[in-house]
């Protein structure tokens, strides 16, 4: 297994990077269940290769992070000192820049075992995660693995497929409309579009710096069946604030709610969609460690528009 030849080139993050797998490995993205939207492809990618009973699952991840050579190889050290890890750059060739952590203790009562993780620095300084896992039936040769692994991670190579980070607008369609949305986004935001039958949802991605801790989380759902997302932070309805304020040009009461001690404020608020479209509801829901973040998203959403 651990010489086994990678005859099979696939695509990582929709065309991010590519790399050499075995023969038998299948692209497979995660299953979702009815209510949810399908896996995106520029979100994550995961990778399956079969031996018998055993199981190998590459899993690479989107992290919305930026970083130099430094700060990517000082993230991976200390990330790997708080979880027990080897770490070693197994690229730096002017294009890619890679950290190797293999764990020195593995956990066998999961169902999933992690036995190697790289760290990718693309030449536009953003940062994705690939990492490699096996099932229990698998540990028996879990050095074969982390060695084939190794050896995938070492093929690795930039695709074409680059995230404008630069402040510019997008025109994204609304599904079920003849209707456009424009959404100007600031430098170091992307935009990424989820969908699934009857309703679609825009999600708002900030491009940090590798390890800044918190996080801000701005979606905006369009569809008929949409529900608040606060109790899923531990608040309750009456825990709100009012908070005055204008979506597509209409005023807005935003439901705010803040737990300081948590480091976590949430703000939202469900609207008449029928602007874009007969019998749609939207969903405009916020999540950010500080208020000083909440008020960046604010910014950011009151700037969408129908576009003309």
């Amino acid at each position: 297994m651990a010489t086994t030849k990678l005859s099979r080139h696939l695509s990582v993050l929709n065309d991010r990077a590519f790399a050499d797998f075995p023969a038998a490995a299948v692209s497979s993205a995660r299953p979702t269940d009815i209510m949810s939207t399908d896996r995106n492809a520029n979100l994550e990618t995961r990778i399956v290769l079969d031996a018998q009973a055993s199981r190998l699952v590459f899993f690479a991840q989107e992290l919305f992070a930026t970083g130099d050579k430094k700060s990517v190889a000082r993230f991976a050290g200390e990330e790997s000192l708080s979880i027990g890890a080897k770490t070693t750059v197994l690229a730096d060739d002017g294009q890619l820049f890679t950290t190797l952590s293999t764990p020195i203790k593995f956990d066998t009562t999961q169902a999933a075992i992690l036995v190697n993780s790289l760290l990718v620095k693309l030449p536009d300084n953003t940062v994705f995660r690939l990492a490699a896992y096996i099932n229990p039936a698998a540990y028996a040769h879990r050095a074969d693995f982390e060695a084939l692994s190794a050896r995938v991670f070492g093929s690795l190579k930039v695709g074409p497929r680059q995230v404008n980070r630069t402040a510019h607008t997008e025109t994204p369609a609304v599904l079920g409309s003849a209707k456009k949305l424009s959404i100007d986004l600031p430098t170091d935001f992307a935009l990424s579009t989820d969908q699934k039958y009857d309703f679609q949802v825009f999600n708002f991605h900030h491009y940090r710096p590798l390890g800044t801790p918190g996080r801000e989380i701005l979606t905006v759902y369009v569809g008929r069946h949409p529900s608040y997302f606060f109790r899923e932070f531990g608040f309750e309805r009456d825990d709100a604030r009012l908070l005055k304020g204008n979506f597509l040009g209409k005023p807005v009461n935003w439901l705010h709610f803040a737990n300081p001690t948590k480091a976590l404020y949430v703000q939202e608020q469900q609207l008449d969609g029928s602007v874009l479209g007969p019998g749609l509801t939207l969903h405009v829901g916020m999540v950010g460690s500080t208020e000083v973040a909440i008020g960046e998203l604010v910014k950011v959403a009151s700037n969408i528009s129908v576009a003309r």
